[in-house]
């Protein structure tokens, strides 16, 4: 278990705080609502249990904007980037959800995984639960999450 800190910031960008080794990383996380981008990370790996960008970052792989290539992880991503865009375009039925993370990872040459409507409703829900506990936090207070 690991814990990520998420700090928010004024301007452009939030942070995400991971402590390895006695050491604080900080990784920058471009705010977008109704979280920050990895925090939408957080969402879809914990609800999916797979192993994806916040894995790899809390279990010490250096991060960067391009990690080493690992097939579920670049799925985990396809799907991050599709759940960003179902929270921003009203939610359409779940159907049309899987579509587009297939299309997604078609497009990237990645390898999806099997989806439900049942899992895009829990990473919703998480999503919105998330959402509940950043929105209300000011300018320098921080939320802890934990990584199992």
């Amino acid at each position: 278990m690991a814990v990520v800190v998420f700090e928010k910031r004024a301007g452009k960008y939030d942070a995400m705080l991971v402590t390895r080794d006695g050491r604080v990383e900080e990784i920058p996380c471009p705010k977008q609502r109704p979280i920050p981008h990895d925090m939408f990370h957080f969402a879809v790996e914990t609800v999916l249990q797979k192993r994806g960008f916040m894995h790899r970052a809390a279990a010490g792989e250096g991060v960067g904007f391009r990690m080493a290539d690992e097939p579920t992880s670049n799925a985990v991503e396809r799907l991050v980037e599709t759940m960003q865009a179902d929270t921003w375009s009203g939610r359409p039925d779940p159907a049309e959800v899987i579509e587009l993370f297939e299309t997604t990872c078609a497009a990237r040459g990645d390898a999806p995984f099997a989806l439900d409507g049942a899992m895009i409703t829990a990473m919703r829900a998480e999503i919105d639960r998330l959402a509940g506990l950043w929105e209300p936090l000011r300018v320098g207070e921080r939320l802890e999450l934990e990584i199992v």
